[in-house]
């Protein structure tokens, strides 16, 4: 199995948004003018100029894992993904996220469900240290079938301070960051697999899961995706000032590992590569997944985060104290590899693991 015949095809997907990047027109606020735009490479948030500051902004959803949720009556978590799915991507270009406006979607109201997502959000916002700023609320009967959620972040950093990978040199160390599991993406393949398995949600996950508690296979399925301000925001806060393990210049580059897995990398630089040569302990969902589904090694990687939520660039020099710093906040963060000049391409311990295009 993989991510195109469950119905998600990633390369179709990468093609219809170029599409419609070509087809934008230019921005009406010119360089100077707050508003206007900031090229930063990468893409993981859009950047505009706001006096001496910078304004970051990222919009995302929660994709089809919603679909498992619903289907579970299990919508505690759907929030958290929704916020992180948008911080996350904001902590890339180093920026502080500040505030969070939801999107809900329904074919009909219901209380109950609204008071769940209110709930979900209230926590995401405590965790990633957000205002909940506002929102919006849509009944669709016939336009949407089922819930959908999604939802923009608003960032900032001081003018001067964004990560943009640009100071990238062969040689830098990557820090992995472990995931809580599956995160939100790669859904549509998840809910494949279990079709074809026949493993029950609500009967315990046919392996051992390293989550606290007695769960289910759902419970694990659906466990919120992690939010990483704390410690990467901390960590960039402290770099700034002056008291963190590292001078801000030393912090190259961040990765959200999402849709495209690994392959992420590759928005960070136009010309260095990315060698994965000591990756974090793969979840037992995921290698559950590639063997009930037959699902080969490099799509699995393409697909899913395989463990490693996000990927911190620093200099090799200071890699060490980082390490310790993040660690001390986030058990099992550590060097999983390096930057390189071998060409534009991340590779891996795993030798069928090769991506050279996003």
């Amino acid at each position: 199995m993989d991510y195109a015949s469950s119905g998600v095809d990633i390369d179709a997907e990468g093609r219809a948004v170029e599409s419609l990047i070509g087809a934008l027109g230019t921005s009406v606020r010119a360089p100077g003018q707050k508003g206007a735009p900031v090229p930063l490479p990468g893409g993981f948030g859009g950047i505009v100029e706001f006096g001496d500051s910078r304004l970051a902004l990222a919009t995302d959803g929660v994709g089809s894992k919603l679909q498992l949720a619903t289907q579970m009556g299990r919508l505690e978590g759907v929030g958290i993904d929704c916020i992180a799915m948008n911080v996350n991507d904001l902590i890339c270009v180093g920026a502080e996220p500040l505030a969070f406006v939801d999107y809900i979607a329904v074919p009909k109201t219901d209380p109950h469900v609204h008071s769940v997502l209110g709930a979900s959000l209230a926590e995401g916002c405590r965790l990633a240290r957000v205002t909940l700023a506002g929102g919006e609320t849509a009944t669709l009967p016939g336009i949407v079938t089922e819930l959908d959620l999604s939802g923009t972040a608003l960032g900032w950093f001081p003018t001067g301070h964004a990560i943009t990978g640009e100071g990238l040199e062969s040689g830098d160390a990557l820090i992995g960051l472990p995931s809580s599991g599956i995160h939100s993406n790669g859904f549509t393949l998840v809910r494949a697999v279990l079709e074809r398995s026949g493993a029950q949600l609500d009967e315990a996950p046919p392996f051992d899961s390293e989550h606290d508690g007695p769960l289910t296979l759902g419970e694990v399925l659906l466990n919120p995706t992690r939010i990483y301000v704390d410690p990467l925001v901390d960590l960039v806060l402290a770099c700034r000032s002056g008291n963190g393990p590292c001078a801000s210049a030393d912090i190259k580059a961040m990765a959200h590992i999402t849709g495209g897995g690994l392959s992420n990398l590759l928005r960070l630089h136009e010309t260095l590569g990315w060698h994965i040569d000591d990756p974090l302990p793969v979840p037992p969902e995921f290698q559950w997944i590639a063997e009930v589904g037959s699902v080969e090694s490099r799509e699995m990687h393409r697909t899913f985060n395989m463990g490693i939520g996000m990927v911190l660039a620093v200099s090799q020099s200071v890699a060490d104290p980082v390490i310790e710093w993040l660690a001390g906040r986030l058990p099992g963060t550590r060097r999983v590899g390096s930057v390189n000049d071998d060409g534009r391409r991340v590779t891996h311990a795993d030798p069928s693991v090769v991506f050279e295009d996003y």
